[in-house]
């Protein structure tokens, strides 16, 4: 009897092993696939290069066990590798805030801040001053003057430009491009302010 449950339970675990490993396979040469992305994106060639090597070395690790044997679990832990690591390459690469974004803060160009300057400028000298460019554009927004800041930097450095800009004015509106999900900071001043 003893036997005979330790038999199935080989039988099982010959089964399912190979099918875990092409999902583990699969999981890290999809979230290499995303950095490369990223990578290409940034035209950092050499970087993109060494990542798409790796992928594609772990990508024929995978593809050859699935292909000695094409069976429909081996078949189901590709798939499932190629799902789950897409959702784990986006989310180690968000969390890691790869790459380049602008930060947009409108402050109202009527106000001024303590020196004479207008809020719009004054943010902008304090994001120059911390290291980061800045330019300030003049316009109209819903209740007069408004002044754009647009300060591209590394996306890691996001928040702390959003927080030069709320330490002059915590009234700015703001945006960060190709934020899906703006943290509240970004939301807490009021558009009709602008």
């Amino acid at each position: 009897m003893i036997e005979t449950v330790l038999a199935d339970m080989t039988t099982v675990w010959t089964v399912i092993w190979p099918a875990i490993a092409i999902a583990l396979l699969r999981i890290c040469d999809v979230s290499l696939n995303v950095f490369r992305t990223v990578f290409v994106v940034q035209e950092r060639r050499l970087l993109a290069a060494l990542v798409a090597g790796t992928e594609a070395s772990v990508w024929l690790a995978a593809a050859g066990i699935v292909f000695a044997d094409m069976t429909p679990v081996r078949v189901a832990g590709f798939v499932v590798g190629v799902a789950s690591g897409t959702a784990l390459g986006v989310e180690v690469a968000r969390r890691l805030r790869l790459g380049m974004t602008t930060v947009r803060i409108y402050a109202n160009a009527a106000h001024i801040d303590e020196d004479g300057k207008p809020l719009g400028e004054a943010i902008a000298t304090a994001i120059r001053n911390s290291g980061h460019g800045a330019t300030v554009f003049r316009g109209s927004g819903l209740s007069g003057p408004v002044d754009m800041v647009l300060s591209t930097v590394r996306r890691r450095d996001a928040d702390a430009v959003l927080a030069i800009a709320r330490s002059i004015d915590p009234h700015t509106f703001a945006a960060v491009d190709n934020s899906l999900h703006p943290s509240p900071s970004m939301l807490s001043g009021s558009v009709s302010r602008v």
